[in-house]
C-alpha cells in the first residue's frame, strides 16, 4: 500500500508541476537587447565601405591556421573581385550616360571601345591593388582561422587613368573630349556608393 501511496504522490507532483502557467526568466541581463528583425548582428573586424572619394571592398577567406599566407592572398583576391564588380558596374553606367549625353549611338564602335578600354584599365588598377588592412580571427575548434582583407581605390585616380588611356586612342579622338569625359566620370563615380542609406 505504501508503494501505491508514493507512486500517487509522485504522479501528483508531476501533474501539478506541468500547469498551464509559462515560466518567466527574470534574468535577461545575459540576453542581447536588439530590435533587429534578424537577431543579433556582427561587424566584420575590418570593413571598408564606398565613400565619395574611394571604392572599397572587404574579402574573406577561411582555412587552416598553418596556411595563413595563402588565406591572405585568397582574401585579397576576393576583395579585388568584389571591387572589380562595383567599379565595372559604375563605369558601364557612366559610359552609357555619357554616350547619351554626347549623342553617341549605342551600336557605335566608339562606345564599345570606351567600354573595353576602360575595363582593361580598371583591371590593371585592381591587379596592382594592395591590402589596406588585414586581420585574422582567433583559431576555432577545428584549427581554422578567418582572414579579412580590406582594399580601397581612389575614384579620382581611376577616372584620371581611364580618361588618359582613352584619349590616346586614335579612333576615339574624333568623338572623345578628354576633359569633359574626365569631369563627367569623376562626378558619376563620386555619386556611386554601394551602401546607399
Amino acid at each position: 500500500m505504501k508503494k501505491y501511496f508514493m507512486l500517487a504522490m509522485c504522479v501528483g507532483a508531476l501533474i501539478s508541476c506541468g500547469g498551464s502557467k509559462n515560466a518567466i526568466n527574470h534574468n535577461t541581463s545575459r540576453m542581447p537587447q536588439t530590435t533587429n528583425p534578424f537577431g543579433q548582428t556582427y561587424d566584420l573586424p575590418t570593413f571598408e565601405a564606398d565613400t565619395e572619394e574611394f571604392f572599397a571592398a572587404t574579402g574573406i577567406a577561411e582555412g587552416s591556421k598553418s596556411r595563413m599566407g595563402v588565406l591572405q592572398q585568397a582574401a585579397l583576391a576576393n576583395a579585388q573581385s568584389l571591387i572589380r564588380q562595383k567599379m565595372k558596374h559604375a563605369y558601364k553606367g557612366m559610359v552609357s550616360d555619357y554616350s547619351n549625353y554626347m549623342g553617341i549611338d549605342n551600336s557605335t564602335k566608339a562606345k564599345t571601345k570606351m567600354e573595353q578600354g576602360g575595363d582593361q584599365i580598371i583591371d590593371a588598377i585592381i591587379n596592382d591593388t594592395q591590402a589596406q588592412s588585414v586581420k585574422f580571427s582567433g583559431v576555432d575548434e577545428k584549427g581554422n582561422v578567418t582572414c579579412y582583407v580590406a582594399v580601397r581605390i581612389s575614384k579620382k585616380e581611376v577616372a584620371d587613368k581611364i580618361a588618359q588611356g582613352l584619349s590616346e586612342d586614335e579612333e576615339l579622338k574624333l568623338r572623345f573630349q578628354e576633359e569633359k569625359y574626365r569631369k563627367y566620370m569623376r562626378e558619376r563615380f563620386k555619386e556611386y556608393k554601394e551602401n546607399q542609406q
